[in-house]
This record gives C-alpha cells, sequence and structure tokens, in this order.
C-alpha cells in the first residue's frame, strides 16, 4: 500500500510540473498600439506580424515589428468591409481574412476574403476575392442571444479552409470544411470538442501536422489546445488542453514562428466590479517536441499494511461542516480536507484577495467543473466527483493557486 500512495504522490508532483511549466513558459513581449486594441487575428509572414481589429472596424491589416510592436504598414482592402472579421490565415500564396463573426447566430453573409501575398507586398492598397459558406446543419437563424455558431478560428490545409465555431451556450467548438476557392458553400462538419472553453484563433504547422489553438474559459483564463497528429476527417482527435496560468486576458490571435514557438495576442479588456484592467498585448510561448512514456504502475506487494485509519476531526458545535485547519502562515496556499464522517471534501484559501473562479480538472487535464460565480475562501467542492486524482485551481485577480487531491 505505500508502493501505491508513492505512486499517487508521483503522478500528483507530475500534473503540479507540467502547470508550474506552462505558467512559466508564457512570456509578455508588450503592449499593442492603441489603434489595434481590439486585435483578433494574428500570422508571421515575411518577417513580420500581421493583424487586425475586428467588427466595425476598418478593413485594413496592421503590420508589426516583432520586437518594438510598433506598426510598420497599413494594408487597405479597398473592396471589402469589416462586417465582423475574427481571423486570418495563409498559405502559400494567400492571406486569409475570416470575416464570421456571428455572436448570435443570424448572419447569412459569411465569409472568407483572401488577398495575394504578391499583391500585399507591393501596394497599401488591394483588394480581394471572396469565399462565401454557411454551415450545413444550421437550422435556426433568429436572435436567442449569444449562440453556438460564432466563429473565430480557421486555418487553410491542402485545398480546405477549416472553421472552428466558438461555442458561447455549450462550450465547445465544431470544425467545419470547405473549398479555399471563390465560390459559394455548404460547409460540412468534420469534428467536435466538448467543454474545452471559448476557441478564438488556430495555427495549423504543415511539415509536423500539428493544429494548435487558442481560446479562453468563462472567466478569461487562456488555454492552448494541442493535437499531434491532425486527421481531417475527424479535426479533434487527440485534442489536449493546457492552460497557460493567466487570468482575465482576453486571447484573440495566434501564430507559429518556429517548430516550437508561438505569438498570441489579446484584446482590451476591462471591468468596473471589482476593477480590472487588461490592455491588448502580445504574448509568446513555446511547445517543444517532447517524447512520453507511460508510467510503469508498480506490482502491489504481497502482503500490503492497511494503512491507519485517520482520527475523525472534532467539532462539537456543528459536525457536519469540520473546522478547516488554518494556513495562514502561508499566503495564497489551498489546501482541502475530506471529512470522513460526511464524504464531503472542503477547501480554504488563506489570502486577502478576491477568488473569482474555480475549476476542477481530472488527470488528463480535461476541465469538467468550473464556478464563476461568488465564490467563498472556505467552503465544499460540491461538484459529484469518482475515485481518481483531481486539480482544484482557485483564480485571482493576479494568478492561479492550485493543488492536487484524491476522492476515494
Amino acid at each position: 500500500m505505500k508502493i501505491f500512495y508513492q505512486y499517487i504522490a508521483t503522478i500528483i508532483l507530475f500534473i503540479y510540473s507540467a502547470y508550474s511549466t506552462a505558467q512559466e513558459n508564457v512570456q509578455t513581449v508588450g503592449n499593442l498600439p492603441d489603434e489595434i486594441f481590439e486585435t483578433s487575428g494574428l500570422i508571421y509572414f515575411n518577417g513580420n506580424l500581421i493583424t487586425h481589429n475586428d467588427s466595425g472596424n476598418a478593413a485594413v491589416l496592421y503590420e508589426l515589428d516583432t520586437l518594438s510592436l510598433t506598426i510598420e504598414r497599413r494594408v487597405t482592402i479597398s473592396n471589402v468591409s469589416n462586417i465582423d472579421w475574427e481571423a486570418i490565415s495563409q498559405d502559400e500564396n494567400y492571406i486569409y481574412i475570416g470575416d464570421f463573426g456571428n455572436n448570435v447566430g443570424i448572419r447569412t453573409d459569411l465569409a472568407v476574403h483572401r488577398v495575394l501575398k504578391d499583391d500585399y507586398l507591393n501596394s497599401d492598397i488591394v483588394t480581394a476575392t471572396t469565399i462565401n459558406f454557411s454551415y450545413e446543419d444550421q437550422q435556426n437563424l433568429e436572435n436567442n442571444g449569444n449562440s453556438d455558431w460564432d466563429a473565430e478560428a480557421f486555418f487553410v490545409v491542402d485545398g480546405s479552409i477549416i472553421i472552428l465555431t466558438k461555442q458561447w451556450k455549450s462550450l465547445g467548438s465544431v470544425a467545419y470544411e470547405f473549398p479555399k476557392l471563390p465560390g459559394t458553400y455548404v460547409a460540412s462538419r468534420v469534428g467536435a470538442v466538448e467543454n474545452v472553453g471559448l476557441i478564438t484563433e488556430a495555427s495549423y504547422d504543415l511539415e509536423t501536422n500539428r493544429l494548435v489553438v487558442i481560446g479562453y474559459s468563462s472567466i478569461l483564463s487562456p488555454f492552448v489546445g494541442i493535437i499531434e497528429s491532425l486527421n481531417l476527417n475527424s479535426v479533434f482527435d487527440g485534442f489536449i488542453q493546457q492552460s497557460l496560468g493567466l487570468n482575465f486576458i482576453q486571447a484573440e490571435g495566434l501564430t507559429q514562428t518556429s517548430s516550437s514557438s508561438y505569438f498570441f495576442s489579446s484584446e482590451y479588456y476591462s471591468r468596473q466590479t471589482p476593477t480590472i484592467e487588461s490592455p491588448s498585448r502580445l504574448f509568446s510561448f513555446q511547445i517543444p517536441d517532447v517524447v512520453t512514456e507511460e508510467p510503469e504502475i508498480p506490482e502491489e506487494p504481497e502482503n500490503p499494511e492497511e494503512p491507519e485509519t485517520p482520527e475523525e476531526p472534532e467539532n462539537e458545535e456543528n459536525p457536519s461542516e469540520p473546522e478547516l485547519p488554518e494556513n495562514d502562515d502561508v499566503e495564497d496556499k489551498v489546501i482541502i480536507y475530506r471529512d470522513n464522517t460526511s464524504n464531503q471534501y472542503y477547501y480554504s484559501i488563506a489570502t486577502e484577495k478576491t477568488v473569482f473562479g474555480q475549476i476542477i480538472y481530472d488527470l488528463s487535464g480535461r476541465q469538467i467543473w468550473e464556478n464563476s460565480g461568488e465564490i467563498g475562501k472556505k467552503g465544499i467542492i460540491t461538484h459529484p466527483l469518482e475515485s481518481s486524482i483531481y486539480y482544484l485551481a482557485l483564480y485571482l485577480e493576479d494568478g492561479v493557486v492550485a493543488t492536487s487531491f484524491a476522492v476515494y
């Protein structure tokens, strides 16, 4: 039994190390110019970054220096308007702009515009050709509030465009495919993923066949999703999600600069209560090529020693709610305690800061529960959990505090 608990401890350490690596891996490059405070897409081309603003802004592509983040060029697309530009992509010959923002699901003019790279390089005023599309399984075009038919991510591969929807209600995404040639098409469904958050951009690497997406949770905690061997018939097969260890960052644009290096941009965000302001910024991170091996599960000894039964807590006034041990000596530390009489799990965090959200992850890193309402610094984990190892993250205004715990 001792060997078993050592194995569990190793798993917990592995999860914590992976999470810490994700946090330390992200670097802030700097604030973006005020002119592009609503950055919504990002590509790396000709040694610079190209971005654009979203709905209602000018039909302009902004070219940025990767070090100073100054605007080097402004390229106007003269024959289209910016209804709701949400993403940008490229192939060998064209730059593609996704005009398919559709928060309430009522648009009938979804489009991708494409501009010849030769034209882009030679002039500050260009024209585009347009690819129109609709979703094969969208039947309802009524405005019922935020819908599952919004989209902010796409990529181009072979002869196709792959759209990844942003599901406001379901917090998942559906992949749709149609040709990259000008015309009008009905996009075919080619995969789906559930309960991941709001996907806002994608970057595909043809050489490694790796797809990386970026997005954020309902409490603006950005994440990346990684698919190492893309299957175009089932796009989300092998999807692995990883937190970036940030909060209140509305991640919008994503682009790859080398085999393992990426930039992502964030849109300006603010709220009044409590006061939070997050400027439009550029960040960098890496996804190294790592070969992972499955850990060997040690055999149990023939006569394992039975673990000692822990003493039940004493709380005469209210035995159904045991008093948690104080942890005021370590600021922003989370502890989790199991009450053996009720089999309930209690958490506590010693902090003077406001707690904005709670998320529980399972061993695979999959988010299985989220609470973004009013959150106390002590409370009960009410979500039903099967026997396993889990990871509780509490989101503060300046970071994430997290710990692993076992349900048995």
